[in-house]
């Protein structure tokens, strides 16, 4: 059984942020405390013992037992009830199929997560206007943030130790949304991993770029609104990893009724993006020695590019549709977000449990 978590005395609560960053718990933004009535009135929400360990964090390997999820949730500004969706994602994080390794090397992805099912309108998620933030919106932001200092104090992910990433990722601060419901045409996304349509569930990604696109319904129609969606795969440019793949587009749901309207399942979206959608990649071999840098003469000489050029079908089960975002008549915008990943699943779907399930 794991140790439960250390109990530090303060003369006040006002001393808790300076002596949070001396014990180097935040990730840099102010963290609340986590007084005992605060952990204990949390843990209430969680279906589980508070010792168990759900697993290690990489890349530290620290365990990650309820507990001390829920006192990182807290420090992230997380309500009690918003803990099982927390313990879902850190499920998540550890579970062998993932490999969060990518998420700590130099490429610098951020796990990305998105909320599914009915506690996205019971925890008042954020999901219209704004989805992506800052939006007010206290779920999205604070579950988010939590997942961060999960990474941060459990799994011992500081810059310069552990971590390698050359540039990181802005998003990493907190990246989290959750699936529109009221304007969604779609069942879940997550019955596309075998859940039930009532069921709630997260998904976490390894996730790298993120590119808002213009898809306008109005002036192009549904049939030319496929193919920029799938144009927009090719301008994420050369690939930083191998590995499954995946592209998550979050259309608003202006587009989104309108492909429901027209007869199209989100799988069927899905399908036409991927009929569409070559992803170029390069040869990053530079002579006989990989990596090796060859000078040349003329910096500014413009030519076309040496590197033989192969095209890779974008398969079906590497596109994700999720609703969300503002409703747009004029101007579609969505967002396309693609995995950075070279080992394991580039994404992965656990179900959240609650007291009432």
């Amino acid at each position: 059984m794991a140790l439960n978590a250390e109990i530090q005395a303060l003369e006040s609560v006002e001393q808790f942020t300076e002596f949070a960053y001396e014990q180097g718990w935040t990730d840099g933004l102010p963290v609340v405390p986590p007084t005992r009535s605060l952990v204990e009135n949390a843990l209430r929400y969680v279906v589980r013992d508070r010792y168990e360990v759900l697993g290690t964090v990489f890349p530290g390997d620290g365990e990650a037992t309820i507990e001390k999820v829920v006192i990182n949730a807290i420090m992230a500004g997380c309500r009690a009830e918003y803990m099982p969706v927390v313990i879902a994602a850190v499920e998540g994080l550890v579970d062998p199929a993932l490999m969060i390794t990518t998420t700590q090397s130099t490429g610098g992805a951020a796990i990305f997560s998105m909320v599914t099912g009915p506690i996205v309108g019971t925890l008042e998620f954020h999901t219209r206007e704004w989805i992506f933030g800052p939006n007010g919106g206290r779920a999205n932001a604070t579950i988010g943030r939590a997942i961060r200092l999960v990474l941060w104090n459990i799994g011992r992910a500081k810059p310069g130790n552990l971590v390698k990433g050359t540039m990181g990722h802005p998003a990493a601060w907190s990246y989290c949304i959750g699936e529109e419901q009221q304007l969604n045409p779609w069942p879940s996304m997550h019955v596309d991993f075998g859940l039930d349509t009532s069921d709630s569930a997260i998904t976490v990604m390894k996730s790298g770029e993120h590119f808002q696109l213009e898809v306008p319904l109005n002036i192009v129609g549904l049939n030319e609104c496929i193919t920029l969606l799938a144009r927009a795969i090719n301008r994420m440019g050369v690939p930083m990893a191998a590995g499954k793949r995946a592209y998550v587009f979050v259309l608003n749901p202006t587009l989104a009724q309108a492909f429901s309207d027209a007869g199209y399942s989100r799988q069927k979206v899905q399908a036409a993006i991927a009929e569409r959608a070559i992803k170029y990649t390069y040869d990053w071999q530079s002579g006989e020695t990989p990596g090796a840098a060859i000078p040349f003469a003329d910096p500014d000489r413009k030519a076309p590019s040496e590197r033989p050029i192969s095209q890779s079908p974008v398969l079906e089960d590497e596109i994700h549709l999720i609703v969300g975002g503002g409703v747009a008549p004029q101007k579609g915008q969505c967002v396309l977000i693609c995995s950075l990943n070279s080992v394991g699943l580039p994404m992965i779907t656990k179900k959240i449990a609650t007291r009432a399930s």
